[in-house]
């Protein structure tokens, strides 16, 4: 199995079996791909991190990722203006390869109170991914597909 079908997988379940948003989907599937843990209760705080609690504003994928980013940061040894960098690498990144830190320009079609759940699991799946590449040149591993 790929990296990408495992995140494939991973997000599926965590959107649909478990009702998670992209936050927390994205923080429990680096959890599982890189073995850093995660603390139970940085889960719970993310619980409004899906587009800025709803509104449309930054996306969770990237509020996950730069919450991890702080975590993994700490556990490799990083100062934290190390890790500042790093973060702000990420976003500048993820802005260039998805155009938009924001929910309401990533989503397929906006941002609306009436869209279905779990709208941009396939954008999620390609950002996880994006994430875990990026994590794991952190420690000069190579990405993988």
């Amino acid at each position: 199995m790929t990296a990408h079908d495992r995140v494939a997988a991973l997000v599926r379940h965590y959107y649909w079996d478990r009702d998670m948003n992209c936050a927390r989907t994205t923080l429990r599937c680096l959890e599982s791909l890189t073995g850093q843990k995660v603390h139970p209760q940085l889960y719970q705080a993310v619980v409004g991190c899906h587009g800025a609690g709803g509104t449309g504003g930054q996306c969770g994928l990237v509020e996950g990722g730069l919450l991890f980013l702080g975590i993994y940061g700490a556990a490799l040894g990083l100062s934290e203006d190390a890790t500042v960098d790093a973060c702000a690498a990420y976003a500048r990144q993820f802005a260039e390869r998805f155009g938009s830190l924001g929910c309401s320009d990533l989503r397929p079609d906006g941002f609306h109170k009436q869209d279905p759940p779990h709208v941009c699991e396939i954008l999620s799946v390609d950002a996880i991914c994006f994430l875990h590449n990026y994590v794991r040149g952190l420690t000069g591993q190579p990405p993988v597909e």
